[in-house]
């Protein structure tokens, strides 16, 4: 835990009327006092994930729970949709989607629909719908139906969640104690990609938002991970030739050690 974090919570347990002082107004709402363990995740080929904590102070503020979202910048995506042509099975129609959240995850003190109304929760984008709403489809192969958007989300969300990109986790994943600060992690996976993510909190009372604050968490490659990306990015026939000649290095590698391994 970083000394930052640590004198947040010494401040909220010694000196309650500091942490009361913190909350100021913004643009309408309340900013609450938060903080985190890490900021910067560097990711290199032994990468396997992080876990990141975060902390929040309700000193002075009613609250009746706790949201939190952790959204990463949304990027275009290829999808497509299955058919049957005769006795098979193939891809029928193909997608460009824009707006879709690489990453998304909510965490909750209690069950959202018990602290945030529908148009609240729409306003403030949490929940799947939400995201399914901003998507924009651009049709590259097949014909249109009404059904492609949610099919392809439906599709999407499954495969975001297996691969634990996309989670709401509202079963009091968030621990309030003595009603004045609140604590919980997200769990950055090995997918994980490079970029800024967004945590944002939100504090609830009847229904309302009361109070919000937002942290960013910095995702960047080092390394041989590094190189590779920018080759990839801004050199790409470089890249290409270089991913040839390695591929055909390690044929003749392979090749040597076994036709050794056979004398």
């Amino acid at each position: 835990m970083n000394p930052t974090a640590l004198l947040l919570l010494f401040s909220l347990a010694c000196v309650p009327a500091a942490a009361e002082a913190a909350v100021e107004p913004a643009a309408g709402d309340s900013a609450i006092v938060t903080d985190y363990t890490k900021g910067l995740i560097e990711i290199d080929l032994s990468y396997h994930g992080e876990r990141i904590h975060f902390f929040g102070a309700l000193q002075g503020i009613e609250a009746d729970g706790v949201v939190v979202k952790l959204t990463s910048p949304a990027e275009r995506v290829k999808l497509n949709i299955a058919g049957r042509v005769g006795p098979l099975w193939m891809n029928v129609k193909q997608y460009e989607v824009d707006n879709v959240p690489f990453m998304y995850k909510i965490h909750a003190s209690a069950p959202m629909d018990t602290l945030v109304p529908p148009d609240v929760a729409r306003q403030l984008g949490l929940g799947f719908e939400t995201v399914k709403e901003k998507l924009e489809l651009h049709l590259v192969k097949g014909e249109a139906a009404e059904t492609d958007k949610d099919t392809l989300f439906d599709g999407l969300l499954k495969l975001k969640k297996k691969a634990n990109l996309y989670k709401i986790d509202d079963e009091s994943r968030i621990r309030i104690k003595n009603g004045k600060i609140f604590q919980h992690y997200f769990t950055f996976p090995s997918a994980a990609k490079a970029g800024e993510y967004q945590v944002e909190s939100f504090v609830f009372k009847d229904g309302k938002l009361v109070a919000r604050a937002m942290d960013t968490i910095q995702i960047r490659k080092v390394g041989l991970e590094a190189f590779v990306a920018n080759a990839a990015q801004n050199h790409p026939v470089l890249y290409g030739i270089s991913a040839v000649v390695i591929a055909l290095a390690a044929g003749l590698v392979v090749g040597y050690l076994f036709k050794g391994g056979a004398h």
